[in-house]
């Protein structure tokens, strides 16, 4: 998480006094609020624990909070293990940065999973390390757990060596295994996906025990999948009582008398462009070429904020759920299927409630006003992309001459905001992922790379320069914000991407000039051999992106003021963003910038200027309970965002996993992706399926890693393998409870003909590989 702040703001500002109060005494809740002038309620105290969810706060005795003093790092334990280790270590989740490790005696009663505040001292760091090697680097001690694991989670139950039950876990918060009595699983068979009560304390052997709740369905079975990653991942289930029948009781139109106060654009035409299985549609686009070569875009997004009310059921288990996840041929909705699939989904023929984003570009493509207004529009037409592309490629027609010129006039525009973000500095990496249609049986019929051509990228160009206007009208008002941030790459991670680039004898880029890496990645295009790795490496080097309650850079977009707006049915941040607007509105603001005048109308009639952008903020109702719920949202949705993305994923797996089965030892190609203790990655060609190297299956010596390569000792010398390189592999087993593909080496790196070449070379009295 970020440590910049703007003084500026209320909650920026208001953390700066805590933590400077804090630092001088241990604080009380009701000490702080008195600190600030606010009420100590449940709405300032969820802020203070996100400040202590973040690193900045510690709790102290007595229900206080102090301020943490030195080096410090916010992570998930882990207890170490194999034969003769103690103690453990903590993983901090950013890319490149070096796990901390907690010497015995110094976790501080930390267990498997917790989220835990840890002091850091630098013992000095390696840059490769051989795989028999102890750990060294990083290294601190427990602070406070800040949160503890949770105490009920599901996994795979598998059996260990000896036969004993064990449970293998999803998730950074949980431990690897949780291990079961044997008469509670009575036999059951490997692969079922079962709960379990996990204990606090791990037993004399230092495993972590557990008493089995229930079963919920066989991994092998592919009608289970969707309850089994429900359970695995801790999905929600089904709505509660009361938001259920909050959204049973609207109506499926908006009636009339709901469109007072809105902008009527319904003889406007406006257009959806969706894949053509989607359900939910979000947002919508409109193009209009106007007076003096001006251009005006249109951005229409669904008014779920109109019914989805802060503090309703509606919005709470909006809040709760975060967001929707996308599994192979189902949805678990953010927000119940009358809302996401009816009445705020933006069907092409109906009337529908909107929050329109209006910009207004010149020929060059550069922004000279935008505007947001709510408003009442009626799709005229959904198209799927694969209807748009032939009409952007000017190779077919939609059927209709007006919608045909205005998709090549949005084309047009698309490609002038891309050139301009392109020059901005802002980064597009090109990582194949598949896409795995299923049949009603959960089978995989068909796997595919996801498409991401010109009509993609005109939808994806409209909504970034929506979300990026809008950002900029919260923080020039001074409103509450949830911003989407993506921190630049930390150094080390840098370096090691400077190093990768050497091994493959390329000039190095340059990370912190605008739109050098970008140009830098147009030039390795060129060469072909060895893009792909270049993409997964830089991929490898660039942290994540997440929510924060407050601006800051967004590395990959070359932007510091960024939300999400364009997605209020499937993201709860950006409901969270529609709400703000909504109180602003209801407070009698208008949302209007120029950077010079028109002399056109606005959106609403109006025919003046957008006037001096005030900081007014605070007037919109709860304006201080709605600044301090920000980084505790902000926090909750980076972590389901994140986990949606590993089921997603993991969904993905176990389908393209089952449907590989049948291939067992077969042969293929694939190039090596990733780089890690165990063994390499590899992306076979087919089916863009994953699987492992083990190094045991390339050495039974010694393994030096580094992130992006590895050495390893064979019978005919020291070999090296890294990402990028062609490998022909088979395929020895596949594993549907781990989801997890094991590869053998055949060829350049197999071991058999590494071996038989150490035996010729042991004869002739060669001894230089021993």
């Amino acid at each position: 998480m970020t440590d910049s702040t703007d003084p500026t703001r209320f909650s920026d500002a208001a953390a700066d006094r805590v933590l400077q109060a804090a630092h001088a005494a241990p604080k009380s809740l009701q000490e702080l609020a008195d600190l600030l002038g606010v009420a100590a309620d449940d709405s300032f105290h969820a802020w203070l624990e996100a400040l202590v969810f973040t690193g900045r706060l510690l709790r102290a005795k007595g229900k206080r909070f102090e301020a943490v003093r030195g080096k410090s790092a916010v992570g998930i334990y882990r207890r170490s293990r194999g034969i003769g280790r103690s103690g453990g270590y903590v993983v901090t989740g950013t890319p490149g940065a070096e796990n901390i490790d907690i010497p015995n005696g110094l976790e501080e009663g930390a267990q498997d999973g917790d989220r835990v505040l840890v002091s850091v001292r630098d013992e000095g760091m390696r840059r490769g390390r051989r795989r028999d090697d102890a750990a060294r680097g990083l290294a601190g001690r427990v602070l406070s757990i800040i949160e503890a694991r949770p105490v009920e989670a599901a996994g795979v139950l598998e059996y260990g060596q000896r036969g004993d039950p064990r449970v293998r876990m999803e998730g950074a918060n949980l431990p690897r295994y949780v291990w079961l009595e044997h008469h509670d699983v009575r036999r059951m068979k490997p692969g079922a996906v079962v709960r379990v009560r996990i204990d606090r304390r791990p037993d004399g052997q230092g495993r972590t025990r557990g008493r089995l709740l229930g079963t919920v369905g066989m991994i092998e079975d592919p009608l289970h999948d969707f309850d089994n990653l429900v359970a695995l991942f801790d999905f929600p289930g089904t709505f509660s009582d009361a938001a259920l029948a909050q959204a049973r009781a609207l109506p499926a139109h908006p009636p009339q008398g709901e469109f007072a106060g809105r902008v009527d654009l319904r003889e406007l035409a406006v257009i959806t462009i969706d894949p053509v299985d989607a359900e939910d549609h979000d947002d919508a686009i409109s193009l209009e070429q106007l007076e003096g070569g001006i251009t005006r875009l249109g951005v229409h997004i669904a008014d779920v904020a109109h019914y989805v009310t802060p503090g309703s059921a509606l919005d709470e288990d909006a809040r709760f759920r975060a967001t929707s996840v996308y599994l192979p041929g189902r949805v678990i909705p953010m927000l119940p299927r009358e809302l996401s699939a009816g009445l705020c989904s933006l069907h092409d023929s109906v009337d529908r409630l909107a929050k329109s984003v209006f910009m207004h570009f010149d020929a060059t493509g550069e922004l000279l006003r935008r505007e947001v207004v709510d408003s009442v529009i009626r799709v005229r037409r959904f198209l799927t992309y694969e209807e748009v592309l032939p009409v952007l490629e000017r190779k077919g027609t939609c059927g209709d001459a007006a919608l045909d010129t205005m998709l090549l006039q949005c084309r047009e525009l698309a490609d002038r905001l891309l050139a301009r973000r392109l020059a901005r500095g802002a980064l597009i990496l090109e990582i194949p992922r598949p896409h795995v249609y299923v049949n009603k049986a959960g089978l995989a019929y068909k796997i595919e790379p996801e498409r991401h051509d010109i009509a993609h990228n005109l939808i994806e160009e409209f909504m970034l320069i929506a979300n990026e206007s809008v950002a900029h009208f919260l923080i020039e008002r001074g409103l509450p914000y949830i911003g989407r941030i993506h921190p630049a790459p930390a150094e080390d991670s840098v370096e090691d991407f400077l190093e990768f680039c050497d091994e493959l004898r390329l000039p190095k880029p340059d990370f912190d000039k605008p739109g050098a890496l970008q140009k830098w990645l147009e030039m390795v295009r060129q060469r072909r051999e060895g893009f792909d790795a270049i993409h997964y490496a830089l991929l490898r080097s660039l942290t994540r992106a997440v929510y924060h309650a407050g601006p800051d850079l967004h590395y990959a977009l070359a932007v510091r003021h960024y939300v999400h707006f364009t997605s209020p049915i499937r993201r709860y941040p950006d409901t969270i963003t529609h709400q703000i607007i909504r109180a602003y509105f209801a407070a009698g603001r208008k949302l209007r910038w120029e950077s010079r005048k028109l002399g056109l109308p606005w959106a609403d009639g109006f025919a003046g200027t957008a006037g001096k952008a005030t900081r007014d903020g605070r007037v919109i109702e709860n304006y201080e309970t709605r600044e301090f719920s920000m980084p505790q949202i902000a926090a909750h949705c980076t972590d389901r965002s994140i986990k949606a993305d590993q089921g997603s994923l993991a969904a993905h797996q176990i389908k393209i996993l089952r449907h590989m089965r049948s291939r067992v030892g077969e042969e293929m190609l694939g190039t090596v992706i990733g780089v890690s203790g165990r063994g390499v990655t590899v992306r076979l060609d087919e089916n863009l399926a994953e699987g492992t190297v083990d190094f045991n299956d390339l050495t039974d010596g010694w393994v030096e890693t580094h992130r992006f390569w590895a050495h390893y000792e064979t019978g005919g010398g020291v070999r090296k393998i890294m990402l990028g390189d062609r490998i022909e592999v088979q395929i020895a087993d596949i594993d549907l409870g781990s989801r997890s593909m094991r590869l053998t080496p055949l060829g350049a790196h197999s071991r058999r003909r590494d071996d038989r070449y150490g035996r010729d070379r042991r004869r002739r009295g060669d001894r230089r590989g021993r």
